[in-house]
């Protein structure tokens, strides 16, 4: 099994899924590109593959806490791998995402320390942060 692979196929076998080729190739496409990847370039990327099937492995990939929507927003949805923390039962993140203003690009960022937000009145679950500005390529 090649290096190339090997990551995918252990990662899609810890959670109990069948490594078809879509569900590598789309791992391996998110992983290769370094930070969150657009639905759109997926697609690109992935000409080959009917539409639907892609819909459904992106679909499966999130329920299982593969990966994870870091923005969605109306011109396309980044998506990107989890960490360890995330489960079939929810996804949780101690990171803010990032969108450059210049590059388009979105990062997964790690927080210097966990927030938390007290609302009167109210019971909050998760705080999702998305940030935008210069990344640190274009602020220079």
């Amino acid at each position: 099994m090649s290096n190339e692979t090997s990551f995918p196929k252990n990662l899609l076998s810890a959670r109990n899924l069948k490594a078809t080729s879509t569900r590598i190739k789309v791992l391996q496409l998110i992983q290769d590109y370094q930070s969150a990847m657009p639905y759109s370039k997926i697609q690109l990327e992935l000409n080959q593959t009917d539409r639907i099937t892609l819909y459904r492995t992106i679909q499966t990939l999130l329920e299982k806490g593969i990966i994870h929507k870091a923005l969605s927003n109306n011109e396309d949805t980044y998506y990107a791998l989890c960490g360890t923390t995330c489960s079939t039962k929810s996804h949780d993140h101690k990171h803010a995402h990032f969108k450059c203003t210049q590059c388009d690009s979105v990062s997964c960022v790690p927080l210097s320390q966990e927030v938390a937000i007290s609302l009167p009145h109210f019971k909050v679950d998760r705080v999702n942060i998305h940030l935008t500005g210069l990344c640190e390529s274009c602020y220079v």
